[in-house]
C-alpha cells in the first residue's frame, strides 16, 4: 500500500466515525447538541523496524516512549521519542526528551547517535543541571566511539572553559569534579597520552586529598580507580624493560625497572588502603604482579655468551638468591589480598588469580628449594689420580 493510498484510507475512517458521532448525538433529545472534538490525526512513518502508524498526540506518544523505556524496550523508546522531537520542535521538554533517548541509544550500542542527542540535550537545556548530566553522558558517548582525545577535552572543558561552565550551570561540585578528572586520565590514558593521564590521576588524587573528610568523597569509587589506573602506567612501563647485555645495561635497566616497580607499588598501596571491593582487590593483585613479573624478567634476562651448562646452572642459582625474597614477598602480598577479600565480603576474577598465582610463587619456591638440595657443588670433589 503506498502512502498516500494509506492516508486517504485514514481520512475515510475517521469522516465515517464523524457521522456515526453526529447520529448517535441526535437522536434522543428535540435539541441536537454538536460537540467539537479535537480531530486526531494518524501519521506513517519509516523506522529501523519497518513502517509504523501512530497518533499525532504529545501526551500519548511520550507516555508510549516512556512505558518502552521502563520495559527496556530500547529501540521502541528511541523511535517513540524522535517522533515527539520531529512532530513537536518547539516543546519546552526537548532537553529531557533527547537526554533520554541519548540513554537509551547508549544501551543499544550506538553510540554515534547517541551524541547527537545529548548535545541537543545541552542545546536545549543549557544552564541546567541536565544539561551537565547530559554533558557528562556525551564524552562517554565519544569515549565508546574511541575517541578518546575528544573525550579529555569534554571533561577538561568542563572545569576549565567558561563558556562550557556556564552551559552546565555552573563550577562543577566536589564530586564532579573527582569524576571528571578522573575520567580525563582514563581517557588520556585510552588514547596513549600516558603524561597526560599522570597528571589528571594526579589531579583527581590532590581533589580527594583537600576533601577527604567529607563522607561522599571518601567513599568515591573514583579515587581507588584513579590511584590503580596510576599504578597502570608505570606497571606498563615496567614490563616494557626487558635485561639484555651488556652488563652495563643491564645495570640502567634494572635501576629504571626499579623506580617504575617503586612508583607502580605506591599508587597501587594507596588504593588498597581504601578497601574498595574491587579496584583495591585489583590493586592488591598487581603489587604481587610486579614482584612475579620481575621474577620472570629476571630469569628471562640474557645468558652470557660461551658457558658450559654447569656454569649455566650455577649462574641462575646466583639469580634466584637474589629472586628467591622476590617470591616470598608476592607470596605474602597474594595470601594479603585473599584475606583483604574475605573481610570485604567479595570474590571475583582478581581472588581468583590472586589465589592462582599465590600457587604459581608456592611452586617456584619448592622447586628452587628441591634444586637447591640436589646441587652439588663440584669444587667439594677431589681430583682423581691420574691412571
Amino acid at each position: 500500500m503506498g502512502r498516500g493510498q494509506s492516508r486517504i484510507r485514514w481520512c475515510a475512517a475517521l469522516l465515517a466515525a464523524a457521522v456515526f458521532s453526529s447520529a448517535f448525538i441526535g437522536c434522543g433529545g428535540t435539541q441536537p447538541k454538536s460537540i467539537a472534538l479535537k480531530p486526531i490525526v494518524f501519521k506513517v512513518r519509516t523506522t529501523p523496524s519497518g513502517r509504523k502508524v501512530y497518533v499525532r498526540d504529545f501526551n500519548l506518544l511520550l507516555s508510549e516512549a516512556t512505558e518502552a523505556y521502563k520495559n527496556k524496550r530500547w529501540a521502541e523508546a528511541v523511535e517513540r521519542y524522535d517522533i515527539i522531537a520531529e512532530e513537536y520542535p518547539d516543546h519546552e521538554g526537548l532537553g529531557a526528551l533527547n537526554y533520554n533517548s541519548g540513554l537509551a541509544l547508549l544501551r543499544l550500542g550506538r553510540a554515534k547517535e547517541a551524541a547527537v542527542r545529548f548535545r541537543d540535550a545541552i542545546r536545549h537545556g543549557a544552564g541546567s543541571r541536565d544539561a551537565r548530566d547530559a554533558t557528562f553522558l556525551l564524552a562517554e558517548a565519544l569515549s565508546r566511539q574511541k575517541r578518546h582525545k575528544h573525550a579529555a577535552a569534554v571533561y577538561r572543558a568542563m572545569r576549565l572553559d567558561p563558556e562550557v561552565v556556564r552551559l552546565i550551570g555552573g563550577e562543577l561540585g566536589v564530586l564532579d569534579r573527582l569524576e571528571a578528572t578522573a575520567r580525563q586520565g582514563l581517557n588520556h590514558k585510552l588514547g596513549g597520552e600516558v603524561q597526560r593521564a599522570d597528571r589528571a590521576f594526579r589531579r583527581t588524587q590532590r581533589i580527594y586529598d583537600q576533601h577527604r573528610d567529607l563522607r561522599p568523597v571518601a567513599e568515591s569509587h573514583w579515587v581507588p580507580r584513579a590511584y590503580y589506573e596510576r599504578g597502570e602506567i608505570y606497571r606498563e612501563l615496567f614490563e616494557t624493560i626487558r635485561f639484555k647485555l651488556p652488563v652495563s645495561r643491564m645495570q640502567r635497566d634494572l635501576e629504571d625497572k626499579a623506580n617504575l616497580f617503586l612508583k607502580a607499588q605506591a599508587s597501587y598501596f594507596r588504593a588498597v588502603r581504601l578497601h574498595h571491593k574491587k579496584w583495591s582487590l585489583a590493586a592488591g593483585f598487581r603489587i604481587g604482579a610486579l614482584y612475579s613479573r620481575l621474577i620472570d624478567d629476571i630469569y628471562a634476562a640474557e645468558v652470557p655468551k660461551g658457558l658450559d651448562q654447569l656454569t649455566t646452572d650455577t649462574y641462575r642459582d646466583e639469580l634466584f638468591k637474589h629472586t628467591g625474597h622476590l617470591a616470598k614477598r608476592a607470596v605474602r602480598i597474594y595470601e594479603k589480598n585473599i584475606a583483604l577479600a574475605k573481610r570485604l565480603g567479595t570474590g571475583g576474577a582478581w581472588v581468583d588469580r590472586s589465589r592462582k598465582q599465590l600457587e604459581r610463587m608456592r611452586a617456584l619456591l619448592r622447586k628452587a628449594k628441591r634444586r637447591k638440595g640436589s646441587h652439588v657443588d663440584p669444587t667439594k670433589h677431589k681430583m682423581k689420580a691420574n691412571p
